[in-house]
């Protein structure tokens, strides 16, 4: 951690790697770049507070800024205040790549953060995004797998109930075994969430679909566990009717 601390203050001078009372480890500091986009010059700094995870560098810092230059209405929040610098399993698999605290800053931090200068100098965002929340996790799953939406939550099924056989039939309904089409896509994501992560975010989609009256199979696309409480809840009702 210190050597990679040491690294980043080669090109953020203003970082320092600070350990909390109760054990944490962050890095504070000012981050600032210059990127020349579309003939628009945007310069800029922020300051910065990187939470290092106990089992870093497996796992991605958690990013806040310290002075609320960032307003709660650019929406490119988590629920804690740390940035959401895009789908949790996105930022994890390209953060095992390199596993580097500089090239994290670099590669998804300053995006980030010239996005938002770019936004507040110019009124608009310098590219277009996924939307925000659930809609934009299926949005991402639906580009990352190169399906529509139903096809997506099915294959985000397989890395929910932890069992994609090679062999099965690929759940994106093309008629080619999984092992040939959609299984390396499935194993790119697996080491990045847990299973019980992937339901969440399935759980997540499932009732989005529900509230906007949006139909899909739900025996296809539920986690086994909740399909499992979605027939009690079935029966339920149908012994009422009678």
């Amino acid at each position: 951690m210190i050597e990679q601390v040491t690294e980043a203050q080669n090109r953020y001078p203003n970082l320092e790697l600070c350990r909390y009372p109760s054990g944490e480890y962050w890095v504070r500091g000012g981050v600032g770049f210059s990127i020349n986009y579309d003939s628009h010059m945007i310069e800029d700094a922020y300051n910065l507070e990187f939470k290092i995870p106990d089992d870093y560098p497996n796992s991605p810092p958690l990013v806040y800024e310290r002075e609320g230059k960032i307003p709660k209405e650019f929406e490119h929040f988590m629920v804690a205040g740390n940035f959401c610098l895009g789908a949790p399993v996105e930022v994890r698999r390209r953060f095992a790549e390199y596993r580097n605290l500089l090239r994290f800053i670099d590669d998804i931090v300053i995006p980030y953060l010239f996005t938002y200068s770019y936004k507040r100098d110019h009124g608009r965002l310098p590219f277009s995004e996924l939307s925000h929340g659930t809609m934009g996790l299926l949005e991402y799953y639906m580009e990352f797998f190169g399906t529509n939406l139903v096809e997506a939550m099915k294959l985000l099924k397989c890395l929910a109930d932890d069992t994609a056989p090679p062999l099965m039939e690929c759940p994106c309904g093309i008629g080619n075994k999984l092992q040939e089409c959609h299984g390396p896509k499935l194993m790119e994501l697996r080491p990045h969430l847990t299973p019980k992560q992937f339901e969440k975010e399935l759980r997540d989609m499932v009732k989005l679909l529900r509230v906007a009256k949006i139909p899909f199979p739900e025996s296809k696309v539920l986690p086994k566990r909740m399909w499992k409480q979605r027939l009690r809840q079935l029966r339920k009702k149908d012994k009422r009717k009678r």
